[in-house]
C-alpha cells in the first residue's frame, strides 16, 4: 500500500486556527488539522483560518441534559 500525505497525517501537522462558537459569540485560538476559507485577525495581529461551530450547551440538549433532565426531575419529584 502506498502512503500519501493525506492518509498519514499526524498531530505534528497541525496549524493555528480560531474556533468561533456561534452560539456564545466566543473565539478560541487553538491547533487543528482543519482549515477554512474564512479568516480573522487575532489579538496578536496575525490572520488565522476560522472554524465555526456551536459549542454551547444551549445548542446541544444532550450535553446540557435538556428535556431528559427535566423529565427525570419530574419523575423524581413524583416519587418523593
Amino acid at each position: 500500500m502506498q502512503h500519501t500525505a493525506q492518509n498519514t497525517k499526524s498531530p505534528q501537522q497541525t496549524h493555528l486556527v480560531v474556533i468561533r462558537d456561534q452560539s456564545a459569540g466566543l473565539r478560541y485560538l487553538t491547533r487543528s488539522r482543519r482549515t477554512s476559507a474564512l479568516t480573522t485577525t487575532w489579538k496578536d495581529g496575525n490572520i488565522y483560518p476560522v472554524i465555526e461551530v456551536d459549542l454551547s450547551s444551549a445548542a446541544h440538549l444532550a450535553a446540557s441534559g435538556g428535556a431528559d433532565a427535566a423529565r427525570r426531575a419530574e419523575l423524581a419529584g413524583a416519587a418523593a
